[in-house]
């Protein structure tokens, strides 16, 4: 089967020129060369009528993932796929000239910053004086003892990179020692959902003899009323829960929680800092928003028995491709109630808006390329390529923010062939 254009002429993978209308046109003369309608296809392969719109009126592109979906559905030989990537990314197929130093081999650049990347903090490792690994700093620039949530970070980064620049093995035994009664916890006394979804989350990307059921049963036991009301910590242990079993008991009611935790702004349903009664104007953030997206896009994948988390994620997405304000870091002031009752303890919650922004753009059902390459601008700002990890606006190393970056780009890498996935003025 050969792709078209208008009328019966075929569109080229190898045209110097395809563009999403194109595709859009082959998609829509596959579609009615079936005798389907735009709803039917969209309900089997998984997405709303309306990306399936948006993608024959050429306005979005499909992602890898949905371009194939939909070349097996219509059963185009990988002509449609091709044909998506082509649009997607022209450059990719146009000759290399030998000798051209202004073609970028993007991927390779890639590996060689996540090489750097588990470099570094094998370097900055905390051990003792015998050498034993004991974990790392929440900020890798000041001198301060290491934490069980800045280990787990490291632990999931050291996964994300893929190379075995050390051995992990000590840090987790040392991980399953500091557990108590409510998981893992980030200060002295209380619940830290956060610090026990973050562990759970490294556990199991790595080598852990902790049973699902067990790990479940953890994350559920680190949870509190004050837990409803931040979109972060229900984000973060409804990641981790979906991870581990996406139709636990848990993971559903986490969602519907999630869900919950929305506020209307203007006819959208959006996700704020926080969720509590008596709330002076709030505003929609895009950092809790981005983190809302890319969880309820794990459940996605995992199941297709919640229509209302798809719509969710779609409306969410579309006010995140519309939203012309900076992606970049923002801080959340964290008041969580003591234990005891008496007063809160105050901390501060940053958030790497743009990864996580990366991250819901590149998981949608169609590709906002533009919006995407923004997003990944932002991102690259705040790499210090001296240290070769990623910096706080005030020149702070966050092992989160590493964390995040790595993540966002895996994402980026595989949702498209070639957005500005290195650093800028990166060559092979």
């Amino acid at each position: 089967m050969k792709p078209t254009s208008a009328g019966d002429q075929p569109v080229s993978p190898d045209a110097e020129t395809v563009t999403a209308s194109d595709v859009g046109r082959e998609l829509r003369r596959l579609r009615k060369a079936t005798g389907e309608t735009q709803a039917e296809t969209a309900k089997i392969i998984g997405v709303t009528r309306a990306n399936l719109t948006q993608w024959e009126t050429g306005k979005y592109l499909p992602s890898a993932h949905n371009a194939r979906q939909l070349d097996d559905h219509f059963r185009a030989t990988n002509a449609l796929f091709t044909l998506v990537e082509t649009a997607r990314s022209p450059q990719e197929h146009t000759p290399t000239i030998a000798g051209d130093a202004s073609v970028v081999d993007t991927s390779r650049s890639l590996l060689q910053v996540f090489h750097t990347v588990g470099a570094k903090l094998a370097e900055r490792l905390i051990r003792d004086e015998h050498g034993k690994p004991l974990g790392w700093r929440q900020n890798l620039q000041r001198k301060t003892p290491p934490t069980v949530l800045s280990t787990a970070y490291g632990i999931s980064t050291m996964q994300l990179v893929g190379e075995p620049y050390i051995d992990l093995h000590p840090l987790i035994e040392n991980l399953h020692r500091r557990r108590s009664e409510h998981g893992w916890r980030g200060r002295p006394e209380g619940k830290w959902p956060e610090t026990t979804a973050a562990v759970l989350d490294a556990l199991f990307r790595a080598d852990t003899t902790l049973s699902v059921d067990d790990g479940l049963e953890l994350l559920e036991h680190s949870l509190d009323p004050f837990s409803n009301t931040r979109p972060y910590l229900l984000a973060t242990t409804l990641q981790t829960a979906v991870r581990m079993r996406p139709d636990a008991r848990l993971t559903s009611r986490l969602i519907d929680d999630l869900l919950a935790a929305r506020l209307d702004f203007g006819g959208l349903r959006l996700w704020p800092e926080k969720k509590e009664a008596g709330l002076v104007a709030p505003e929609p953030s895009v950092a809790h928003t981005a983190r809302a997206v890319v969880v309820l896009r794990d459940v996605l994948r995992n199941r297709d028995d919640r229509n209302d988390v798809r719509e969710a994620a779609d409306e969410a997405t579309q006010w995140l491709i519309d939203h012309t304000h900076s992606d970049d870091g923002v801080a959340e002031d964290l008041e969580k109630p003591r234990p005891d009752g008496d007063g809160a303890t105050r901390i501060i919650i940053r958030h790497f808006t743009s990864a996580w922004v990366v991250q819901a753009l590149a998981t949608a059902p169609f590709l906002p390329l533009p919006r995407l390459n923004r997003a990944l601008g932002t991102l690259w700002e705040r790499y210090d390529a001296d240290e070769g990890l990623w910096a706080w606006g005030s020149g702070d190393l966050p092992i989160w923010q590493t964390l995040d970056a790595v993540t966002a780009l895996r994402a980026a890498a595989l949702a498209v062939a070639a957005p500005p996935l290195s650093p800028p003025g990166t060559t092979p």
